[in-house]
């Protein structure tokens, strides 16, 4: 979830450099499938054995060392209820199950009272049908607002997830196909750090799992990227945090990591939001290991992972921003895979020329296909 910091595109004073990654730990992974099954639930809310969730396909392609991409308009626009008003749709997290894409997303709620930061979920088979899809107003859910979500499917526990804040919280479900059936929040990271002077507590949680821990990624905007760590049976009672890496300028290394396992290889793939006196962009690093170390890939304003150097769109520019967002994914469980075959990013962007606060800026959510 992007705080106030940097959003006019002139925070930030870095040096547009490649961070020197500060692993705390060199103990190697074991960078491969988890092992086991899964079994279906006969509700559909299961991913069956052999399906998607399954992940680990096998591409004939390499992960790319420089990235080009193209974006058309805004695949998905505020759709608020009767009733409501929504600013922005932003932060959206995606999974492929069950034949349709679902999401999650923070919304800005302008209509007062119970207003303010909440959430959205929607459903579509396509991005052609997505800006059509109903989106529903997640205030009145057992979840309460999911602010800044990510959901994925646990085998260990045949359950889903959604991750979220504030301060980081987790609920369960059976079965994504139901709206109702969402736990309500409990507390996800014990010792979990807070505000302090200037320094924001913990925001945008990512959860990935390799074969025998699962893995808590979060910023602060403080120029760091923090773990928590614990053993898969263990998941989710997250205890404690460590530095990843650090940067000589907060921008550099802001909000919104993604970590993904790359099908096919024993590689990792590390995103983090950044920006440098400039509109928002991501850098990648890479590693055999969620341990680390974390090399650079395309780490810099001018060569980034995703950002204004390399976004070309169809249809005219409508974002300077290429901000919080999600890989789609070749699985939907908590390895995080990614087919660097068929890579596409799900995006939030807005009008560069809009000056409101930060609640009230116009996000939309885009789609980059990269450009192969």
């Amino acid at each position: 979830m992007s705080s106030t910091s940097g959003t006019t595109g002139s925070g930030g004073g870095g040096t547009g450099g490649s961070i020197p990654g500060t692993s705390t730990s060199s103990v190697a992974g074991t960078g491969g499938d988890m092992a086991g099954g899964m079994t279906s639930s006969g509700s559909g809310g299961s991913p069956a054995v052999g399906s998607g969730g399954a992940g680990g396909s096998t591409p004939t392609c390499e992960l790319p060392t420089t990235y080009k991409w193209k974006s058309g308009p805004p695949v998905i626009s505020p759709k608020p209820p009767a009733g409501r008003t929504f600013a922005s749709v932003k932060d959206p997290t995606i999974v492929f199950h069950d034949g349709k894409h679902h999401v999650f997303a923070t919304v800005f709620d302008t209509t007062g009272g119970n207003g303010g930061w909440q959430s959205v979920y929607l459903n579509f088979t396509d991005f052609s049908q997505a800006n059509a899809a109903e989106q529903h107003y997640m205030a009145g859910w057992p979840t309460g607002s999911t602010v800044a979500p990510q959901v994925f499917y646990f085998r260990p526990h045949n359950k889903w997830y959604l991750i979220y804040q504030w301060n980081g919280r987790y609920s369960t479900n059976d079965d994504i196909n139901n709206m109702n059936g969402w736990s309500r929040p409990q507390s996800l990271l014990r010792g979990e750090p807070g505000a302090m002077g200037s320094t924001l507590g913990a925001l945008d949680f990512w959860v990935i799992c390799d074969d025998d821990n699962c893995h808590l990624f979060f910023s602060r905007d403080d120029g760091k990227l923090y773990r928590s760590k614990v053993r898969i049976e263990d998941f989710p009672k997250f205890d404690g945090y460590e530095v990843v890496m650090s940067a000589p300028s907060a921008g550099l290394l802001f909000e919104a990591s993604n970590v993904y396992k790359v099908d096919g290889s024993n590689k990792y793939l590390l995103l983090v939001e950044a920006f440098d006196n400039s509109p928002r962009f991501f850098r990648s690093w890479t590693s055999e290991s969620l341990d680390g170390p974390w090399a650079p890939l395309a780490d810099t304003k001018a060569n980034p992972f995703a950002g204004p150097a390399n976004v070309t769109f169809e249809g005219g520019d409508w974002t300077d921003d290429i901000s919080h967002g999600e890989l789609t994914r070749s699985g939907s469980d908590e390895r995080m895979t990614i087919n660097p075959c068929d890579m596409q990013f799900l995006y939030q962007g807005r009008d560069p020329n809009s000056r409101e606060e930060y609640g009230r800026l116009p996000y939309r959510l885009g789609l980059l296909t990269l450009d192969l």
